[in-house]
């Protein structure tokens, strides 16, 4: 690496570059996930289950025969649309809640109860429907779906918000909006009382603003509705229940809420629900669209077959929402020192066939995250939203959320203000951005882009398309984008209590119990390297210390699911507390053995000795459980937020393109990308974090990531990895991965979030950069060569 991290202060193992603690595990095959634990060898008498992905995107059931799948040999069990116990279930949504163990009274993403199980009408191709098969194998269960005849009643499809409002588009969810594709407004998200016109926040008098502004620039950005998580592992679990007791086993990353959505919706108490979640390769935000239906159907079927029951989705099945689309169309002002009088944000998102985050992606994070922690110096702004149903996959939540739909047309709109006054972005950025909660001028800002100016070489950046010629037919252009990191812990406030434990053996080994899913970020080696690290009293290394990493309900301790970038200080900050428990019981315990008071001892580094007398050890730490009854010394502790609004840090995003005008074929030719994140918990993980949100997300959604839906039925056309291009690393440019420390948050290491925040400013960047090589902008990602030709022509022939 060009820049190593340079640490602010000096920890002996937090902020360390060091390997993940299971990476020899995962390279060399011993790391157990799902298929591991679900095989036939495993689980004797395991039946599989296939669920009907409906064929119309607007389709309902008339009638339907499945005499012929219950008669084949190897099905056990048929599920229907039409059974009464279906029929009982309440309705539901796949997205109760991404961060706190939620009942159903309290959900509180969406609001709208939008999904049944095994519904009888389909919203989108593909969709989980109708009917359910449990078999001895996946391939009898697929065939049985195939014997059921079922008569349909459908209406044509369709796919923009446009076509959704026009009149005859049918009424994808009458229960939410009878007469309307748009979902209601919810005014807990909003600024305003009554959203009137679709405004939902109006501060200042922005028409004014405006009008005495020395610039006003307008843009018309959409971002999303085109990309999947693109993971290895896909989702699924298996169930077993007998009588009054269910066990399950999940790839998913939230075993409380797991066995929460169970408890919910079939009634058994929570004490006879046990939830395994085993090791997951990778999320980027698809289990936080946890509570799928697929959780219900298998444990019906498999209580009624008397056998466990498996249901993995296949790689069509994967492709079950994509990142949620939103357009913006912004109307700004700004002074002639780049000081941004006012603006006018219109936003219109694609729901796609269901609720899940998208109108919190498109309200909330402009009016709780943009406005206060991005650009709250700008006194004068109007936001007005409207979320529309349409036959797309349902927009999900997808890693950068809400975030990177804000910041693609910001960027923009920031690059083509500085151009009108003929400024240099960066003194817009420094002018403007910051938070209420630190002073401005934002010293995390300037931090983070002077930083990212000097590794990208930012002084060579010319003129839009006034490059010099490459080859005769290509140019290069630079570009920037900055956002506020993802998240500070006062931002968590939701999440809840968080529970750890420490278990110290006789040996002055280590067990630590902090339950988290480990998705491959790295949450674990942080909180194992930070348990080392509060542990320093008694000479422990992070060798000494077992990670217990299977999440198990009942074990007793609340899981901590790993949204929002926050596991790593969040556990960290935990520990401390259950450290100190730990010593606490090691000088009771000596004091009982050398007949001293325990607040007149003191220990570091596994001695034990008088109050400032280090030099003089009573007796080491090691000799006390051995020379004692050998019972371990455990250290619990439930820690609440803080709740202390610190501020946050931010981040920035430089790139370097090169255009082929002949080919349309554009190019990054180095990513760089700062990020302070207050206290750096995990430097490899933490760097690792910085590549991959560039080189896999962002360089995949800039340039090859883009669903293909037939415009007359709705069915997507590529919804398998090898039509839809993913980037590997052989596709990646040169990326340069900066750390610095210079905001901080509270608690004993002020850290925030890192990984949700990489890939927010990658295209914003890369889109800023064309711009720059060859004066045409793309108002929706990816920069293909078909879309750059155009872009090409069309200024051509406007000049």
């Amino acid at each position: 690496m060009a820049h190593r991290y340079v640490p602010r202060a000096k920890h002996r193992y937090v902020g360390a570059y060091r390997p993940k603690i299971d990476a020899m595990d995962k390279a060399l095959g011993r790391t157990k996930f799902f298929d591991d634990l679900s095989v036939a060898a495993a689980v004797p008498r395991m039946l599989h289950c296939a669920i009907l992905n409906a064929p119309h995107a607007n389709g309902r059931i008339l009638s339907m025969d499945s005499s012929a799948a219950e008669a084949m040999e190897g099905v056990h069990a048929v599920l229907r649309y039409d059974d009464p116990e279906v029929l009982a279930l309440k309705p539901t949504t796949h997205s109760w809640t991404d961060t706190a163990i939620t009942p159903y009274h309290r959900e509180t993403l969406p609001r709208w109860w939008d999904r049944v199980v095994l519904g009888d009408r389909s919203r989108f191709v593909g969709e989980q429907m109708g009917v359910a098969v449990a078999a001895e194998t996946r391939e009898i269960a697929e065939e049985a779906l195939r014997r059921v005849r079922v008569e349909w009643e459908t209406a044509p499809a369709f796919l923009e918000t446009d076509e959704a409002m026009m009149e005859g588009a049918a009424i994808l969810h009458p229960e939410s909006s009878p007469d309307s594709n748009q979902t209601p407004h919810r005014l807990e998200l909003e600024a305003v009382d009554e959203s009137v016109d679709d405004i939902v926040l109006d501060v200042g008098d922005v028409e004014k603003a405006l009008a005495e502004a020395d610039a006003v620039v307008e843009t018309d950005c959409t971002f999303g509705g085109d990309t999947v998580h693109g993971t290895l592992d896909f989702r699924g679990v298996m169930v077993r229940w007998d009588e009054d007791q269910m066990e399950v086993w999940t790839n998913h990353y939230f075993s409380d809420q797991v066995r929460m959505h169970l408890h919910e919706m079939l009634g058994l108490p929570l004490a006879k629900i046990r939830v395994h979640n085993t090791n997951c390769g990778a999320h980027m935000g698809k289990y936080n669209t946890g509570e799928n239906v697929f959780f219900i159907i298998a444990a019906i079927l498999s209580r009624r077959a008397r056998r466990p029951v498996k249901y993995k989705m296949n790689v069509h099945e994967e492709f079950a929402e994509s990142r949620t689309a939103v357009n913006f169309r912004i109307r700004a002002g700004a002074m002639k020192d780049g000081r941004i009088t006012g603006w006018i944000w219109d936003g219109t998102a694609n729901n796609g066939a269901y609720t899940c985050v998208t109108g919190y992606a498109l309200t909330a994070f402009l009016c709780a995250e943009g406005m206060p922690r991005l650009f709250s110096s700008v006194e004068s702004m109007r936001i007005s939203s409207r979320v529309i149903f349409t036959n797309r996959l349902p927009g999900g939540v997808m890693r950068s959320i809400g975030n990177i739909q804000q910041n693609w047309p910001l960027s923009q709109t920031v690059d083509a203000l500085a151009e009108k006054l003929g400024l240099d972005p960066i003194v817009i950025y420094k002018k403007n951005f910051g938070n209420p909660y630190n002073p401005y001028p934002n010293s995390s800002v300037a931090a983070v882009i002077d930083a990212g100016a000097r590794e990208i070489g930012w002084e060579r950046r010319h003129r839009a398309g006034e490059g010099e010629w490459i080859d005769g037919c290509k140019k290069r252009g630079l570009g920037m984008s900055l956002h506020n990191q993802w998240h500070a812990e006062w931002q968590e406030n939701a999440r809840g209590r968080i529970e750890v434990c420490i278990r110290v053996n006789p040996d002055l080994s280590v067990l630590l119990n902090a339950p988290t899913k480990e998705t491959g970020a790295g949450g674990n080696s942080a909180a194992v390297l930070a348990c080392a690290e509060s542990l320093s009293f008694l000479g422990t290394a992070p060798e000494d210390i077992k990670w217990i990493a299977e999440g198990d309900t009942d074990m007793g301790l609340r899981d901590v699911p790993p949204t929002d970038s926050v596991v790593s200080f969040l556990l960290s900050e935990a520990l401390v507390g259950a450290a100190r428990e730990v010593k606490r019981e090691f000088l009771a315990r000596a004091a009982l053995i050398l007949g001293l008071e325990a607040a007149s001892l003191d220990m570091d580094d596994g001695l034990i000795f008088a109050h400032g007398r280090p030099d003089e050890p009573l007796m080491r730490a090691g000799d006390l459980m051995m020379d004692d009854d050998c019972v371990p010394i455990t250290g619990y502790n439930i820690r609440d937020n803080d709740k202390r609004p610190t501020g946050t840090g931010y981040g920035a995003w430089f790139a370097e393109v090169e255009v082929d005008t002949e080919t349309g074929e554009a190019r990054a030719l180095h990513m760089v990308i700062v990020n302070d994140v207050g206290q750096v918990m995990h430097a490899s993980g933490a760097e690792s974090q910085q590549i991959g949100g560039i080189s896999c997300i962002g360089m995949g959604e800039s340039f090859s990531e883009e669903l293909c839906y037939d415009r007359r039925t709705g069915a997507l056309l590529n919804a398998n990895y090898l039509d839809y291009r993913m980037q590997t690393l052989a596709d990646s440019p040169p990326v340069s991965p900066i750390l610095i420390e210079e905001w901080r948050g509270a608690g004993e290491y002020g850290a925030c979030g890192i990984a949700e925040s990489t890939t927010t400013g990658v295209c914003a960047a890369v889109g800023n950069a064309i711009y720059n090589a060859v004066g045409v902008r793309i108002g929706r990602p990816p920069f293909t060569p078909r879309k750059l030709l155009a872009a090409l022509a069309a200024a051509k022939h406007e000049r």
